[in-house]
């Protein structure tokens, strides 16, 4: 059983209350309640949220790898439901200590992250303006236009947002390594802002982004939000990571240069960066599909 039945419901509610689809609660239970399966089996003892040491996760990560065989992308999912959870449950004091911290996710080779192709970053903006939900439309626009970290969106005041007629700014006061760090807004960043300001709760908390409890956005919430759009539209594996990457994949292919993209995403070192430059599965089928016979003229 996952910790208890009302620790799970609260975590459900919890998801409910951030608008999360249900087709993502219903991924985050089933990966969860398997999670607590495998504990039960391998340890003895039914599962608790304070039960679980970063030693157990990894050993459940090299199960998924050579018992069950999944692939890098499941896996990945999976641990991304746990880290969820587990990101959730300091909040109700079940935790003290992160135990998914020093787990890292599976690689998939040398290639460059996932990063989505314009008609498919169109169809996850769609379901958001299909809702009318004013937020979510600039958060989602926030994402994709600016290349921000989820702690640094979720970190975002008031005062960080400048809007102008022809420009605008965010401002990113401490991202990674207290690192500061400016980045021009466009159009269409500015234009989604702008319009949820005008619906924005007045006289509350000065994040930017607020919760229907009108305080910032918690971390978790933002990730609950773009997986719950993106599986309305139909696409897999998306988090708001993925809006990262698809930023930076972006401007390399329109011809910006790797340290103006460096600095954008506000990274240290250019080795980081570089990552965008390696080709993507996408690009590796279309190079070898311009030696089918077929698709000569």
């Amino acid at each position: 059983m996952l910790s208890t039945e009302s620790d799970l419901a609260h975590f459900v509610l919890e998801l409910r209350r951030e608008d999360a689809a249900e087709t993502t609660i219903a991924a985050y239970r089933s990966d969860l309640a398997l999670f607590a399966q495998w504990f039960a089996e391998s340890v003895g003892t039914p599962m608790t949220a304070a039960a679980v040491t970063p030693t157990d996760l990894r050993d459940y990560k090299t199960h998924l790898q050579t018992v069950t065989g999944a692939k890098p992308a499941t896996i990945n999912r999976k641990l991304s439901a746990l880290k969820t959870f587990f990101a959730w449950a300091p909040g109700r004091r079940l935790i003290t200590d992160l135990p998914t911290s020093s787990v890292k996710g599976v690689g998939q080779g040398e290639r460059s992250p996932k990063a989505l192709e314009t008609r498919e970053i169109h169809r996850l903006i769609r379901e958001a303006e299909r809702r009318g939900k004013k937020r979510d439309i600039a958060i989602l626009q926030t994402l994709r236009h600016t290349g921000l970290r989820v702690s640094e969106l979720c970190a975002l005041r008031l005062g960080d947002v400048q809007i102008g007629e022809r420009s605008g700014t965010v401002i990113v006061r401490a991202g990674k390594g207290r690192k500061y760090r400016e980045i021009p807004l466009n159009v269409d960043a500015r234009k989604a802002i702008a319009r949820y300001l005008t619906v924005r709760p007045r006289m509350v908390d000065d994040h930017v982004f607020l919760s229907q409890e009108k305080r910032g956005l918690a971390t978790n919430s933002v990730w609950a939000l773009v997986t719950g759009y993106a599986r309305r539209a139909g696409l897999e594996e998306v988090t708001p990571h993925t809006l990262r990457h698809s930023f930076a994949k972006g401007l390399l292919d329109a011809g910006v240069n790797l340290v103006a993209v460096a600095e954008l995403l506000g990274h240290a070192r250019l080795e980081t960066t570089a990552i965008y430059t390696r080709p993507s599965a996408r690009d590796l089928e279309r190079a070898v599909e311009r030696l089918s016979v077929e698709g000569q003229p």
